[in-house]
């Protein structure tokens, strides 16, 4: 049976993934929401729109008939968690709204995160599972599953909810990318003549932490949206092992041809704010792609990321009993990433 699917966040790390990974499977039409416009050739068309306007929401999907699958990766992001968690329900809201009057919707894949658990606030219950409460509101994860959850009973459609760990995958112009974030300061490095060091905190750089290759998570996706097994469920989806960076981190000093460093804790948001012009001279001199060091890496984002100084860990069993069996190496894919990078010209 074909299927017409709308990806929300389309031009996003994990909603792009998720995709292309429907766009090659060959019985579906993939229709990608963004309020921007695509800076790349991509497989699936896309539609302009603002989620938080209901009118065009429904003018969409009156544009669009058949939906048969919603995958909401879409996120506006705010400073206030309050006012995030708002913003983010309505976006969800409107899309269902629209889409319920059409008639034809059978599932609602909902991506989330361990910070359903509180991963970004402090140590949490691990390994997390999903049946583990949330932490204290506002979390718009929370408010967008029991949305679904209090539609679920009066619908003719279904839900799933995935909470991948750090994500990492192939994607430009999305600031939550820890990958090109990596690679980059890697590059400005080694150009200064310094040795690869974590910029992080020591207990970061040694708890255990799990990472989500976005391809898997997509083929995840793809597998809650259409298994009955995963109906009306969260699910943690990570790459089936657990890391610690001061490992990994030897591994991508060897990649990158420097000297392990150790750790060095540095505020990457303010040290990295003059380092425009050392980026621009490594474009120049190794013939990169002309971006931007704003365009591919928010050093705040990195900078959280490496001050997380407790264990990330959630169990997969759920996913495994319920018939979801991938998994990746993490330190692989983290180097094949590297790599591919490199081999795209985003980074020497």
């Amino acid at each position: 049976m074909r299927r017409k699917a709308l990806v929300a966040g389309a031009l996003g790390m994990v909603g792009g993934h998720v995709a292309a990974h429907l766009s090659t499977c060959g019985d579906w039409e993939v229709v990608g929401l963004s309020r921007s416009e695509p800076r790349r050739e991509i497989g699936w068309r896309m539609r302009r729109i603002d989620l938080a306007d209901p009118d065009a929401c429904r003018e969409l999907v009156a544009s669009e008939p058949g939906v048969t699958h919603l995958f909401h990766a879409a996120r506006a992001p705010h400073a206030d968690p309050a006012v995030e968690a708002r913003t983010n329900l309505a976006m969800l809201a409107h899309l269902v709204d629209a889409l319920e009057a059409g008639g034809s919707l059978r599932h609602v894949c909902l991506i989330q995160g361990s910070k359903w658990y509180g991963s970004h606030l402090g140590p949490f219950r691990t390994p997390a599972r999903e049946d583990d409460p949330p932490h204290m509101p506002p979390n718009f994860y929370v408010d967008q599953q029991r949305f679904v959850e209090a539609r679920r009973p009066a619908a003719r459609w279904t839900w799933s909810a995935l909470r991948p760990g750090v994500v990492w995958g192939r994607a430009l112009g999305y600031p939550h990318n820890i990958a090109v974030g990596i690679a980059a300061y890697a590059a400005i490095s080694r150009e200064l003549g310094l040795p690869l060091r974590f910029p992080g905190t020591r207990a970061c750089f040694e708890a255990l932490t799990q990472a989500t290759d976005a391809r898997l998570l997509a083929r995840a996706a793809a597998w809650s949206a259409t298994d009955a097994r995963a109906a009306d469920q969260a699910f943690n989806i990570l790459d089936g092992d657990l890391f610690r960076w001061c490992h990994l981190w030897e591994r991508l000093a060897r990649h990158f041809g420097m000297e392990n460093g150790g750790v060095q804790t540095t505020p990457l948001a303010t040290m990295m704010a003059d380092k425009e012009p050392v980026w621009r001279a490594i474009v120049e001199k190794h013939r990169l792609r002309p971006l931007a060091l704003s365009e591919i890496v928010d050093w705040r984002y990195v900078d959280m990321t490496f001050r997380q100084d407790w264990d990330h860990v959630s169990s997969t069993i759920k996913a495994r009993r319920h018939g979801f069996d991938g998994f990746v190496d993490t330190e692989a894919t983290a180097i094949e990433l590297m790599q591919a990078y490199r081999d795209e010209r985003i980074v020497p």
